[in-house]
């Protein structure tokens, strides 16, 4: 059975969002498509603004931003993760992100990023990258669902032990915002 439409634009989508920019063939090659293919889905999502072309270079459109930002792992849990993580952050001078998983991935919903070589690393979005450590404590929907972990980078030196009240505190105060 061949690949859908859409199945074939959603390859071109995390190919682009993978690399930044990518020409139609380098695309055609990654995503195993011919490239008259990728030319018509191309031009497609073009027109809608899922992608631009740069002079012969293609890149994710402002269209798939505007999507990106309306996603939630749970009804109004970005809005009230933002503050308990900007002062976890600040309480224990490391980046905390709020994580959600996703199929076979675990994601970085919100993040408060601290240290540098976090940014691109932890950013909305990122799939956890495999290797970090962390000291993580569960954020829970009103019904006790888990949805996600509050978390906080584990760097050289610190104790997880040293780092797990804070990273509780904050996960309970999102929890009660969610059921308030």
């Amino acid at each position: 059975m061949g690949r859908s439409v859409l199945e074939g634009a959603f390859s071109l989508l995390e190919e682009l969002m993978d690399e930044g920019e990518l020409g139609l063939t380098q695309l055609a090659v990654r995503c195993e498509m011919p490239k008259t293919t990728v030319h018509r889905l191309l031009e497609q999502m073009e027109f809608l603004g899922a992608v631009e072309n740069v002079r012969g270079r293609y890149r994710i459109g402002a269209q798939m931003f505007r999507f990106g930002q309306a996603w939630e792992p749970a009804p109004g849990v970005l809005r009230v993760a933002r503050q308990p993580l900007r002062a976890l952050s600040a309480t224990i001078r490391t980046s905390a992100i709020l994580t959600v998983p996703r199929l076979d991935r675990v994601l970085v919903a919100a993040a408060s990023i601290v240290r540098a070589e976090d940014v691109t690393r932890l950013r909305p979005g990122a799939t956890v990258p495999a290797g970090m450590e962390f000291v993580s404590a569960p954020v829970r929907t009103p019904s006790s669902s888990v949805i996600g972990t509050v978390s906080a980078v584990l760097d050289n030196g610190r104790s997880a032990t040293a780092l797990s009240g804070a990273v509780g505190h904050a996960a309970r105060a999102i929890s009660a915002a969610l059921a308030s």
